[in-house]
């Protein structure tokens, strides 16, 4: 308990500073099934309380992708859509009413590379909401992105960086990673797995030589690795996503991706800082169906724990609406208890 109460009086004391450079955290995973359509589950883990919304966009509005630089990208919103957000800044996964979906989870070797005047700027922490506002494929977003140049987004003068998953009805997803000015794409229904560093080679061939060589050897004594760190994470969600049967309902279907995602406990110790061991938990997991476009909340942090559900079909009636994440009070369905306001994205409106 003694070393608990030093951690996060150490994160309370230095804020987010750290947080650029050492978090390594968050878990997505995507699965196509038979009868039921497509699952995404993701976990947002974190240090310290990043205050989010759940908010509901309408179509039809204009935003401007990045605050500096001789072009930035504008847009006019083609579709409705409903995301989570970070920080007051950033949206960082959430679906359209199209059924694409966007995840943004962080990634140290993000790199923007130098300036290019033949693209137009789009700041990190835009690119959720640009993907869902614009297209309606992966194929058309990965189309789209390799258009653009990445900046990165600051808070309390530190960037924060990413990497990007994307996946639509159909199934399809891809995983993009902007390095040194140029994006790495990985493009097709097999990549259905993303956590953190390093670059997303790497972890493929990591699970080529860790995953199980025949069915035969799947059972609770397989060697898995199981820890916090971003590789063992990558390894644990394939060999769990990989043994998943058909659901025979939506719930239960979100019920076996959400359990089959790594949670990362919240007293687990994940690495030293300046003498200090401390941790990035799971402060809060989504799971939904790009069918049913329902979006499940897990938060888990601090002194909340609730679970809740948001009917985006009953809030996409071309208003804007946003509900504070992080209340204990969120418990059931809950679009009713939304107000309409105008969400995160609001400043960036060009």
């Amino acid at each position: 308990m003694k070393r608990n109460k030093t951690v996060l009086a150490t994160a309370v004391a230095l804020g987010v500073v750290f947080t650029a450079t050492a978090a390594e955290a968050c878990s997505r995973l995507i699965w196509e099934t038979e009868n039921h359509g497509v699952f995404v589950s993701r976990t947002m883990d974190w240090m310290v309380e990043t205050h989010p919304t759940i908010d509901v966009r309408a179509k039809g509005q204009s935003y401007l992708g990045a605050d500096s630089g001789a072009d930035s990208k504008q847009w006019t919103s083609k579709y409705a859509s409903i995301m989570a957000t970070f920080y007051g800044k950033a949206g960082v996964d959430g679906f359209n009413e199209a059924g694409l979906a966007a995840n943004a989870l962080y990634f140290n070797e993000e790199s923007p590379g130098d300036y290019t005047a033949e693209r137009p700027q789009l700041e990190n922490s835009r690119i959720v909401p640009y993907i869902l506002d614009n297209y309606a494929s992966v194929e058309e977003a990965v189309a789209g992105l390799k258009k653009v140049q990445i900046q990165q987004f600051v808070h309390d003068g530190e960037a924060l960086k990413g990497h990007y998953a994307i996946q639509d009805a159909n199934g399809d997803s891809a995983i993009l990673e902007f390095i040194d000015g140029q994006w790495e794409v990985y493009h097709g229904k097999q990549y259905d797995v993303l956590t953190n560093s390093p670059e997303y080679h790497q972890h493929l061939k990591s699970w080529e030589e860790q995953k199980p060589k025949s069915q035969s050897v799947i059972s609770g004594s397989f060697t898995l690795p199981g820890n916090v760190a971003s590789e063992q994470r990558f390894i644990w969600n394939k060999y769990m996503l990989e043994q998943l049967e058909e659901p025979t309902s939506y719930l239960n279907g979100l019920a076996k991706i959400n359990s089959s995602t790594y949670h990362v406990p919240l007293d687990a110790a994940n690495r030293e800082i300046d003498g200090v061991m401390t941790g990035y938990a799971t402060q809060y997991s989504l799971a939904y169906n790009l069918d049913q476009k329902i979006m499940h909340v897990r938060y888990q942090f601090g002194d909340v724990y609730t679970q809740y559900a948001v009917d985006f079909n009953k809030l996409n009636d071309g208003k804007n609406y946003t509900l504070k994440a992080d209340s204990q009070d969120n418990v059931g369905e809950v679009s009713h208890r939304f107000i309409a306001k105008e969400g995160v994205m609001a400043q960036y409106r060009s």
